[in-house]
Protein backbone atom coordinates (compact mmCIF):
# COMPACT_ATOMS: atom_id res chain seq x y z
CA UNK A 1 0.00 0.00 0.00
CA UNK A 2 1.46 3.21 -0.94
CA UNK A 3 2.19 5.99 1.66
CA UNK A 4 1.17 9.46 1.32
CA UNK A 5 4.14 10.82 1.12
CA UNK A 6 4.01 14.02 0.42
CA UNK A 7 2.15 14.90 3.39
CA UNK A 8 6.16 13.90 4.92
CA UNK A 9 7.76 16.87 6.47
CA UNK A 10 11.02 17.78 5.06
CA UNK A 11 14.03 16.29 5.83
CA UNK A 12 15.93 18.73 3.56
CA UNK A 13 15.07 21.59 1.74
CA UNK A 14 18.00 22.43 -1.38
CA UNK A 15 18.33 26.22 -2.33
CA UNK A 16 17.70 27.03 -5.54
CA UNK A 17 18.66 29.86 -7.91
CA UNK A 18 15.12 29.97 -9.62
CA UNK A 19 12.62 28.83 -6.93
CA UNK A 20 14.16 29.77 -3.79
CA UNK A 21 14.46 26.90 -1.30
CA UNK A 22 13.02 23.22 -2.84
CA UNK A 23 12.05 21.46 0.54
CA UNK A 24 12.56 17.50 -0.13
CA UNK A 25 10.75 14.54 1.79
CA UNK A 26 12.23 11.08 2.51
CA UNK A 27 11.29 9.42 -0.46
CA UNK A 28 12.53 12.57 -2.61
CA UNK A 29 15.93 12.58 -0.74
CA UNK A 30 16.55 8.83 -1.66
CA UNK A 31 15.81 9.48 -4.98
CA UNK A 32 18.09 12.32 -5.22
CA UNK A 33 20.81 10.22 -3.38
CA UNK A 34 21.13 7.73 -5.85
CA UNK A 35 23.92 7.49 -8.42
CA UNK A 36 21.86 7.83 -11.42
CA UNK A 37 20.37 11.11 -10.11
CA UNK A 38 23.49 12.35 -8.98
CA UNK A 39 24.65 11.98 -12.66
CA UNK A 40 22.43 15.16 -13.83
CA UNK A 41 24.51 17.29 -11.91
CA UNK A 42 27.08 16.13 -14.64
CA UNK A 43 24.71 17.18 -17.83
CA UNK A 44 24.52 20.41 -18.88
CA UNK A 45 20.67 21.48 -19.26
CA UNK A 46 21.28 23.36 -22.46
CA UNK A 47 24.57 21.32 -23.39
CA UNK A 48 26.27 23.20 -26.12
CA UNK A 49 24.48 26.25 -25.66
CA UNK A 50 27.53 27.44 -23.34
CA UNK A 51 29.87 28.55 -26.80
CA UNK A 52 27.04 31.10 -27.24
CA UNK A 53 26.12 32.24 -23.67
CA UNK A 54 28.75 31.26 -21.30
CA UNK A 55 26.12 31.30 -18.47
CA UNK A 56 24.28 28.39 -19.69
CA UNK A 57 26.31 25.64 -17.49
CA UNK A 58 22.98 24.88 -15.42
CA UNK A 59 22.06 21.19 -15.31
CA UNK A 60 19.45 18.50 -15.74
CA UNK A 61 19.78 18.59 -11.72
CA UNK A 62 18.51 21.84 -11.13
CA UNK A 63 15.89 21.99 -13.19
CA UNK A 64 14.68 18.55 -12.35
CA UNK A 65 14.32 19.77 -9.15
CA UNK A 66 12.67 22.64 -9.85
CA UNK A 67 10.18 20.58 -12.15
CA UNK A 68 9.62 18.81 -9.26
CA UNK A 69 8.56 21.69 -7.37
CA UNK A 70 6.14 23.13 -9.66
CA UNK A 71 4.55 19.73 -9.72
CA UNK A 72 3.88 19.54 -6.35
CA UNK A 73 2.11 22.96 -5.70
CA UNK A 74 0.13 22.37 -9.04
CA UNK A 75 -0.74 19.17 -7.96
CA UNK A 76 -1.95 20.05 -4.63
CA UNK A 77 -3.92 22.75 -5.55
CA UNK A 78 -5.50 20.76 -7.97
CA UNK A 79 -6.14 18.17 -4.81
CA UNK A 80 -7.46 20.88 -3.09
CA UNK A 81 -10.25 21.60 -5.83
CA UNK A 82 -10.70 17.41 -5.38
CA UNK A 83 -9.61 17.16 -9.12
CA UNK A 84 -7.33 14.65 -8.37
CA UNK A 85 -6.74 12.11 -5.28
CA UNK A 86 -4.33 13.76 -2.48
CA UNK A 87 -2.73 9.87 -1.86
CA UNK A 88 -1.10 10.90 -5.87
CA UNK A 89 0.22 14.27 -5.48
CA UNK A 90 3.59 12.60 -4.64
CA UNK A 91 3.29 10.17 -7.70
CA UNK A 92 3.04 13.12 -9.72
CA UNK A 93 6.44 14.83 -7.49
CA UNK A 94 8.30 11.85 -8.38
CA UNK A 95 7.68 11.84 -11.95
CA UNK A 96 8.49 15.03 -12.35
CA UNK A 97 11.76 15.02 -10.19
CA UNK A 98 12.42 11.93 -13.08
CA UNK A 99 11.01 13.38 -16.37
CA UNK A 100 14.70 13.92 -17.81
CA UNK A 101 16.42 10.87 -15.78
CA UNK A 102 17.35 9.09 -18.49
CA UNK A 103 18.89 11.94 -21.07
CA UNK A 104 21.91 11.15 -23.09
CA UNK A 105 25.31 13.35 -22.63
CA UNK A 106 25.07 16.61 -23.67
CA UNK A 107 21.42 16.70 -23.98
CA UNK A 108 19.97 16.69 -27.47
CA UNK A 109 23.83 17.06 -29.28
CA UNK A 110 24.25 13.01 -28.45
CA UNK A 111 20.64 12.33 -28.65
CA UNK A 112 20.91 13.28 -32.49
CA UNK A 113 22.57 10.39 -32.85
CA UNK A 114 20.54 7.70 -31.30
CA UNK A 115 17.31 9.18 -32.95
CA UNK A 116 19.00 8.77 -36.41
CA UNK A 117 20.26 5.53 -36.10
CA UNK A 118 18.08 3.42 -33.33
CA UNK A 119 15.11 5.80 -33.15
CA UNK A 120 15.90 5.91 -29.65
CA UNK A 121 15.00 9.43 -27.54
CA UNK A 122 15.58 10.63 -24.58
CA UNK A 123 12.01 9.74 -23.25
CA UNK A 124 12.20 5.97 -23.85
CA UNK A 125 15.64 6.13 -22.33
CA UNK A 126 13.65 7.37 -18.71
CA UNK A 127 11.54 4.47 -19.11
CA UNK A 128 13.79 1.95 -19.17
CA UNK A 129 15.91 4.09 -16.48
CA UNK A 130 12.63 4.24 -14.21
CA UNK A 131 11.75 0.43 -14.76
CA UNK A 132 15.25 -1.27 -14.75
CA UNK A 133 17.72 0.91 -13.13
CA UNK A 134 18.31 -1.01 -9.81
CA UNK A 135 18.97 2.37 -7.06
CA UNK A 136 15.89 3.93 -8.85
CA UNK A 137 13.54 1.15 -9.19
CA UNK A 138 14.36 -0.55 -6.04
CA UNK A 139 13.83 3.18 -3.66
CA UNK A 140 10.79 3.61 -5.67
CA UNK A 141 9.71 0.10 -4.74
CA UNK A 142 10.36 -0.08 -0.90
CA UNK A 143 8.15 3.40 -0.39
CA UNK A 144 5.46 1.57 -2.55
CA UNK A 145 5.40 3.29 -5.94
CA UNK A 146 5.14 1.25 -8.95
CA UNK A 147 8.28 2.31 -11.40
CA UNK A 148 5.78 1.22 -14.47
CA UNK A 149 2.94 3.75 -13.28
CA UNK A 150 5.68 6.37 -12.86
CA UNK A 151 6.84 5.91 -16.34
CA UNK A 152 4.00 6.06 -17.60
CA UNK A 153 3.14 9.79 -16.62
CA UNK A 154 6.52 10.23 -18.03
CA UNK A 155 6.19 8.98 -21.41
CA UNK A 156 2.67 10.25 -21.56
CA UNK A 157 0.43 6.90 -21.28
CA UNK A 158 -1.09 7.55 -17.91
CA UNK A 159 -4.64 6.13 -17.97
CA UNK A 160 -5.45 9.33 -16.47
CA UNK A 161 -5.47 12.39 -18.95
CA UNK A 162 -4.29 14.86 -16.48
CA UNK A 163 -1.33 13.41 -14.71
CA UNK A 164 0.23 13.16 -18.51
CA UNK A 165 -0.60 16.60 -18.90
CA UNK A 166 0.84 18.38 -16.35
CA UNK A 167 4.12 16.79 -17.55
CA UNK A 168 3.50 16.84 -20.94
CA UNK A 169 1.62 19.18 -22.53
CA UNK A 170 2.11 22.77 -24.48
CA UNK A 171 1.89 24.36 -21.09
CA UNK A 172 3.39 21.65 -18.55
CA UNK A 173 5.48 21.57 -15.06
CA UNK A 174 8.63 20.94 -17.58
CA UNK A 175 8.49 24.37 -19.51
CA UNK A 176 7.45 26.47 -16.75
CA UNK A 177 10.88 25.64 -15.66
CA UNK A 178 12.88 25.83 -18.22
CA UNK A 179 11.73 28.60 -20.24
CA UNK A 180 12.74 30.51 -16.74
CA UNK A 181 15.81 28.83 -16.41
CA UNK A 182 17.32 28.84 -19.36
CA UNK A 183 16.57 32.92 -19.88
CA UNK A 184 18.22 33.69 -16.32
CA UNK A 185 21.40 31.64 -17.44
CA UNK A 186 21.65 33.01 -21.09
CA UNK A 187 20.88 36.40 -19.67
CA UNK A 188 18.12 36.84 -22.84
CA UNK A 189 14.56 38.37 -21.66
CA UNK A 190 12.40 36.84 -23.77
CA UNK A 191 11.85 33.40 -22.07
CA UNK A 192 10.14 35.56 -19.18
CA UNK A 193 6.87 34.95 -18.08
CA UNK A 194 4.52 35.28 -15.14
CA UNK A 195 5.20 31.94 -13.93
CA UNK A 196 2.94 33.06 -10.50
CA UNK A 197 -0.02 33.91 -12.41
CA UNK A 198 -0.36 30.71 -14.65
CA UNK A 199 0.67 28.57 -11.14
CA UNK A 200 -2.08 30.49 -9.18
CA UNK A 201 -4.74 30.00 -12.24
CA UNK A 202 -3.98 26.72 -13.91
CA UNK A 203 -6.66 23.86 -13.81
CA UNK A 204 -7.94 21.19 -16.02
CA UNK A 205 -11.37 21.20 -18.15
CA UNK A 206 -13.82 18.26 -17.37
CA UNK A 207 -11.68 16.35 -20.41
CA UNK A 208 -8.58 16.84 -17.91
CA UNK A 209 -6.82 19.07 -20.40
CA UNK A 210 -4.94 22.17 -18.95
CA UNK A 211 -6.96 25.11 -18.79
CA UNK A 212 -7.21 28.87 -17.04
CA UNK A 213 -10.05 30.82 -16.17
CA UNK A 214 -10.38 33.95 -18.94
CA UNK A 215 -8.45 36.17 -16.62
CA UNK A 216 -5.27 34.44 -17.06
CA UNK A 217 -5.44 34.18 -20.82
CA UNK A 218 -2.60 37.04 -21.12
CA UNK A 219 -0.13 35.07 -19.22
CA UNK A 220 -0.54 32.54 -21.07
CA UNK A 221 -0.46 34.29 -23.97
CA UNK A 222 3.13 35.62 -23.05
CA UNK A 223 4.24 32.07 -22.52
CA UNK A 224 3.19 31.21 -25.74
CA UNK A 225 4.81 34.04 -27.17
CA UNK A 226 8.10 33.43 -24.83
CA UNK A 227 8.48 29.89 -25.68
CA UNK A 228 8.85 30.74 -29.74
CA UNK A 229 11.40 33.83 -29.15
CA UNK A 230 13.47 31.29 -26.98
CA UNK A 231 13.16 28.60 -29.89
CA UNK A 232 14.71 31.36 -32.29
CA UNK A 233 17.42 32.49 -30.21
CA UNK A 234 18.30 29.59 -28.23
CA UNK A 235 17.14 26.33 -28.68
CA UNK A 236 17.19 26.75 -32.25
CA UNK A 237 20.24 28.89 -32.89
CA UNK A 238 22.40 28.25 -35.68
CA UNK A 239 25.85 28.48 -33.83
CA UNK A 240 24.52 25.99 -30.79
CA UNK A 241 22.70 23.35 -33.14
CA UNK A 242 26.12 23.24 -35.37
CA UNK A 243 28.09 22.49 -32.23
CA UNK A 244 24.73 19.83 -31.69
CA UNK A 245 25.69 18.59 -35.14
CA UNK A 246 29.40 18.15 -34.82
CA UNK A 247 29.37 16.64 -31.78
CA UNK A 248 27.03 13.83 -33.17
CA UNK A 249 29.00 13.63 -36.36
CA UNK A 250 31.96 12.64 -33.56
CA UNK A 251 29.68 10.29 -31.73
CA UNK A 252 28.66 8.53 -34.79
CA UNK A 253 32.22 8.18 -35.49
CA UNK A 254 33.24 6.67 -32.42
CA UNK A 255 30.36 4.70 -32.44
CA UNK A 256 30.47 2.96 -35.96
CA UNK A 257 34.33 2.62 -35.89
CA UNK A 258 35.86 -0.82 -35.01
CA UNK A 259 39.13 0.86 -33.93
CA UNK A 260 37.21 3.82 -31.88
CA UNK A 261 34.26 1.89 -30.28
CA UNK A 262 36.02 0.90 -27.27
CA UNK A 263 36.00 4.21 -25.96
CA UNK A 264 32.12 4.69 -25.65
CA UNK A 265 31.15 0.72 -25.41
CA UNK A 266 28.82 -0.01 -23.95
CA UNK A 267 27.34 3.07 -24.94
CA UNK A 268 27.34 2.70 -28.67
CA UNK A 269 23.78 1.25 -29.01
CA UNK A 270 20.28 1.23 -27.98
CA UNK A 271 21.40 -2.97 -26.06
CA UNK A 272 24.22 -1.59 -24.65
CA UNK A 273 22.75 1.47 -22.92
CA UNK A 274 20.08 -0.95 -21.91
CA UNK A 275 22.40 -3.62 -20.49
CA UNK A 276 24.14 -0.71 -18.71
CA UNK A 277 20.91 0.70 -16.64
CA UNK A 278 20.34 -3.31 -15.67
CA UNK A 279 23.85 -3.83 -14.44
CA UNK A 280 23.53 -0.19 -12.54
CA UNK A 281 26.61 1.51 -14.26
CA UNK A 282 24.37 3.90 -16.28
CA UNK A 283 25.21 6.64 -13.90
CA UNK A 284 28.74 6.74 -15.29
CA UNK A 285 27.40 7.89 -18.77
CA UNK A 286 28.00 12.14 -18.49
CA UNK A 287 29.09 15.00 -20.03
CA UNK A 288 32.48 14.34 -18.35
CA UNK A 289 32.23 10.59 -19.85
CA UNK A 290 32.29 12.06 -23.32
CA UNK A 291 34.43 14.81 -22.74
CA UNK A 292 37.09 12.43 -21.82
CA UNK A 293 36.98 10.88 -24.71
CA UNK A 294 37.51 13.44 -26.65
CA UNK A 295 40.52 14.41 -24.64
CA UNK A 296 42.50 10.92 -24.84
CA UNK A 297 41.68 11.00 -28.82
CA UNK A 298 43.94 14.11 -29.05
CA UNK A 299 46.48 13.19 -26.47
CA UNK A 300 47.17 9.97 -27.50
CA UNK A 301 46.70 10.71 -31.43
CA UNK A 302 43.66 8.34 -31.48
CA UNK A 303 42.31 7.63 -35.21
CA UNK A 304 43.27 9.41 -38.79
CA UNK A 305 43.63 13.01 -39.07
CA UNK A 306 40.70 14.31 -40.52
CA UNK A 307 38.45 12.25 -37.22
CA UNK A 308 41.05 13.87 -34.83
CA UNK A 309 40.69 17.31 -36.76
CA UNK A 310 36.79 16.97 -36.00
CA UNK A 311 37.36 16.52 -32.31
CA UNK A 312 39.72 19.83 -32.18
CA UNK A 313 37.07 21.86 -33.79
CA UNK A 314 34.48 21.20 -31.03
CA UNK A 315 37.00 21.55 -28.47
CA UNK A 316 38.28 24.53 -29.73
CA UNK A 317 34.93 26.57 -30.78
CA UNK A 318 36.00 26.22 -34.18
CA UNK A 319 33.01 24.44 -35.62
CA UNK A 320 30.95 24.08 -38.69
CA UNK A 321 29.37 27.62 -39.98
CA UNK A 322 25.71 28.38 -41.67
CA UNK A 323 26.39 29.27 -45.47
CA UNK A 324 22.42 29.04 -45.24
CA UNK A 325 19.61 29.49 -43.61
CA UNK A 326 15.71 29.17 -44.44
CA UNK A 327 13.12 29.94 -41.48
CA UNK A 328 9.60 29.84 -42.28
CA UNK A 329 6.35 29.80 -40.17
CA UNK A 330 3.04 27.84 -41.25
CA UNK A 331 0.33 25.57 -40.23
CA UNK A 332 1.08 23.07 -43.03
CA UNK A 333 4.42 22.85 -44.40
CA UNK A 334 7.00 24.82 -42.29
CA UNK A 335 9.67 23.33 -44.79
CA UNK A 336 8.46 23.47 -48.25
CA UNK A 337 9.26 20.73 -50.08
CA UNK A 338 11.26 23.17 -52.38
CA UNK A 339 13.61 24.25 -49.86
CA UNK A 340 14.32 20.89 -48.83
CA UNK A 341 15.03 19.67 -52.06
CA UNK A 342 17.14 22.43 -53.43
CA UNK A 343 19.42 22.30 -50.10
CA UNK A 344 20.17 18.22 -50.70
CA UNK A 345 20.81 19.34 -54.70
CA UNK A 346 23.15 21.97 -53.54
CA UNK A 347 24.68 19.66 -51.51
CA UNK A 348 25.43 17.32 -53.82
CA UNK A 349 26.74 20.27 -56.42
CA UNK A 350 29.38 21.38 -53.91
CA UNK A 351 30.49 17.43 -53.22
CA UNK A 352 30.62 16.66 -56.81
CA UNK A 353 33.23 20.13 -56.84
CA UNK A 354 34.95 17.81 -55.06
CA UNK A 355 34.15 19.10 -51.33
CA UNK A 356 34.66 15.95 -49.00
CA UNK A 357 31.40 14.35 -47.66
CA UNK A 358 31.57 15.22 -43.97
CA UNK A 359 32.06 18.78 -44.94
CA UNK A 360 28.62 19.58 -45.58
CA UNK A 361 25.63 19.24 -43.35
CA UNK A 362 22.50 19.51 -43.60
CA UNK A 363 19.63 20.69 -41.35
CA UNK A 364 15.97 20.63 -41.46
CA UNK A 365 13.61 20.80 -38.70
CA UNK A 366 9.90 21.36 -37.78
CA UNK A 367 9.33 22.91 -34.43
CA UNK A 368 5.88 22.64 -32.63
CA UNK A 369 4.74 26.27 -31.49
CA UNK A 370 0.67 25.62 -30.83
CA UNK A 371 0.05 22.36 -30.69
CA UNK A 372 -4.22 21.98 -31.88
CA UNK A 373 -4.23 18.90 -29.59
CA UNK A 374 -2.41 19.79 -26.46
CA UNK A 375 -3.07 23.83 -26.49
CA UNK A 376 -4.45 25.47 -23.50
CA UNK A 377 -7.87 25.72 -22.59
CA UNK A 378 -10.00 28.49 -21.66
CA UNK A 379 -13.05 28.29 -19.16
CA UNK A 380 -15.28 30.53 -19.93
CA UNK A 381 -18.97 30.58 -17.87
CA UNK A 382 -18.02 26.41 -17.08
CA UNK A 383 -17.48 26.04 -20.53
CA UNK A 384 -13.79 24.56 -22.22
CA UNK A 385 -12.56 26.26 -24.81
CA UNK A 386 -9.23 25.60 -26.82
CA UNK A 387 -7.12 29.28 -26.39
CA UNK A 388 -6.76 29.05 -30.33
CA UNK A 389 -10.23 29.17 -31.05
CA UNK A 390 -11.13 31.79 -27.82
CA UNK A 391 -11.79 35.22 -29.91
CA UNK A 392 -9.92 37.08 -27.01
CA UNK A 393 -7.08 35.76 -27.84
CA UNK A 394 -3.99 36.62 -29.97
CA UNK A 395 -2.65 32.61 -29.51
CA UNK A 396 -5.11 31.81 -32.44
CA UNK A 397 -2.68 34.09 -35.08
CA UNK A 398 0.44 32.39 -34.21
CA UNK A 399 1.58 29.56 -36.39
CA UNK A 400 1.34 26.32 -35.10
CA UNK A 401 5.09 25.36 -36.64
CA UNK A 402 8.47 26.88 -37.31
CA UNK A 403 10.47 25.93 -39.94
CA UNK A 404 14.14 25.96 -40.04
CA UNK A 405 16.45 25.02 -42.97
CA UNK A 406 20.16 24.80 -42.77
CA UNK A 407 23.65 24.39 -44.92
CA UNK A 408 26.25 23.80 -42.41
CA UNK A 409 30.05 23.48 -43.67
CA UNK A 410 33.47 22.89 -42.11
CA UNK A 411 34.93 26.06 -41.69
CA UNK A 412 37.98 25.22 -43.74
CA UNK A 413 36.03 24.73 -46.90
CA UNK A 414 33.72 27.95 -45.86
CA UNK A 415 34.85 30.23 -48.51
CA UNK A 416 34.50 27.79 -51.34
CA UNK A 417 31.37 26.54 -50.34
CA UNK A 418 29.69 29.27 -49.22
CA UNK A 419 30.21 30.96 -53.42
CA UNK A 420 28.95 27.63 -54.95
CA UNK A 421 25.68 27.22 -52.62
CA UNK A 422 25.05 30.61 -53.32
CA UNK A 423 25.19 30.71 -56.98
CA UNK A 424 23.39 27.17 -56.70
CA UNK A 425 20.95 28.15 -54.73
CA UNK A 426 20.36 31.80 -56.30
CA UNK A 427 19.43 30.04 -59.70
CA UNK A 428 17.40 26.86 -58.46
CA UNK A 429 15.35 28.14 -54.72
CA UNK A 430 11.78 29.15 -56.23
CA UNK A 431 9.20 29.10 -53.24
Amino acid sequence: MRVYWSSEPAVKSVYDELHGYIPLNEVELKIVDTPTFQRLRRIKQLAQAWYVYPGAVHTRFSHSLGVMYLMGIIASKLAQEGIIPRDDVQLLKLAALLHDIGHTPFSHGVEHYFIRKFRLKHEELSRWVIEEDPYIADVLRNYGFEPREVAAIVAGLHKETVYNELLSSDLDVDRLDYLLRDALHTGVAYGLIDLDRIVQTVTVDSDGYIAVPKKAVQAVENFYIARLHMYRTVYYHKTITSYQLLIALIYEKISESTELRGLLEPFTSASGIRNSIRKGIFYIWDDFYIGGVLSYVLSKDIGDESFRELVRMYMTRKGFRAVYEWIGFSNVNPVPSAIRESINKAIEFVRDQGIPRYSTLPYVEVIPIVSDEETVRVLINGTSVKITEFAGSIVKHLPESMGIARIYVHPMYCDAVNKLITKFLSHNVRV
